[in-house]
């Protein structure tokens, strides 16, 4: 009798064990599934992020090419010296990031900043020993000068944060979403990608605006021109190839 009863009052009990146990074992693995693919999409997107730099390198370069054939041939050098990002935006005081490499390295105030595509994210504000603190482009009240489209329209992107720009430009001024804009130099420099273009009503102006092909939060390497040479071949040479 106390068996009989014994089992009548605990399997209840035993039930929602297993059933808690059972619960947790397939939930278990359906969470580390769920983990699984949120790394895999993070890495996708990284390498989706690098993809779409090098593609708009390549359509940048093969213009600027075409271009740097007429300007008497005149070619530029950059000495390129690789950084970590130890803190971006969020983690690091608004919109700067802080790097690894400082005073000890040779990195001094000033220096630009790159990533990989040529895209120049910013400049060397601070310097330490050992770490260094830079000021990117994006910056709420920074102005960057810029030339767009294909008649290198000359303009002042201003920074609006995050990586983000916004330009004022004539109505009349052809720009398209997804058009590279340019920093005026001889190595090629990119501002960014235009990303939306907005004509109020009424107004004689268009609002153009740039983002970075990137997310800066993410940023892990980046590169600082510690020195930037421009060569002018002998008159009569040819431009380079």
């Amino acid at each position: 009798m106390f068996s009989s009863f014994f089992g009548t009052v605990t399997r209840p009990f035993l039930a929602a064990n297993f059933s808690v146990a059972e619960w947790w074992g397939g939930n278990r693995q359906m969470l580390a599934s769920k983990s699984s693919l949120i790394a895999e999409n993070k890495r996708l997107n990284e390498t989706l992020d690098r993809m779409s730099l090098g593609a708009y390198s390549r359509e940048a370069l093969r213009n600027e090419n075409e271009r740097l054939k007429a300007v008497l041939g005149r070619a530029s050098g950059r000495s390129l010296l690789l950084a970590r990002v130890l803190a971006t935006p969020g983690r690091s005081p608004y919109d700067t990031l802080l790097l690894d490499v400082g005073q000890d390295d040779g990195i001094g105030i000033g220096m630009k900043v790159f990533v990989e595509g040529d895209f120049a994210i910013g400049e060397v504000s601070k310097v330490m020993n050992a770490s260094s603190v830079v000021t990117l482009y994006s910056s709420y009240g920074n102005e960057l000068p810029v030339t767009m489209g294909s008649s290198s329209i000359p303009a002042s992107a201003k920074g609006v944060g995050g990586g983000n720009f916004r330009i004022s430009l004539p109505k009349n001024a052809e720009v398209a979403v997804g058009d590279i804009v340019h920093i005026p130099s001889i190595a090629p420099q990119y501002a960014g990608v235009v990303a939306a273009v907005d004509h109020p009503e009424g107004s004689s102006l268009q609002d153009i605006y740039l983002r970075w092909p990137f997310n800066v939060h993410t940023l892990s390497w980046v590169y600082i021109a510690t020195a930037e040479e421009v060569t002018t071949p002998l008159r009569g040479q040819q431009a380079p190839e």
